[in-house]
């Protein structure tokens, strides 16, 4: 955990929107009403929806659950890369998405 990088309010808008473009070439894959297209479709319209907020509003990233946050996003993330682009772990996939706009959320909620 000290070896990583604390994240800014820029990088994570970042980093999001790196994960909504893997999103959108993941759900290419499927016809749109396949349960995994339809999940997919879900948790990309979470994460802009929760980018768009970040983007909008002003977030301390100094603080102690920001970077706490952030730095459990970076874990998630790295989780997600080693799934997203094979198609035979959409499982697991689809199960690191949900951790990492769950962890979106909780940051977005640190708005005042």
């Amino acid at each position: 955990m000290n070896n990583i990088k604390l994240m800014t309010r820029s990088e994570l808008i970042r980093v999001i929107g790196d994960v909504i473009t893997e999103v959108d070439v993941l759900r290419s894959n499927f016809k749109r009403e396949t349960k995994n297209r339809k999940s997919l479709d879900d948790i990309r319209d979470q994460l802009d929806t929760y980018q768009l907020k970040l983007v909008r509003n002003v977030i301390n990233d100094s603080t102690t659950e920001f970077k706490q946050l952030t730095t459990s996003l970076k874990e998630v993330n790295e989780e997600l890369r080693l799934t997203i682009e094979d198609m035979d772990k959409i499982v697991q996939t689809l199960e690191a998405l949900v951790k990492f706009v769950g962890t979106v959320q909780k940051i977005a909620e640190l708005i005042p």
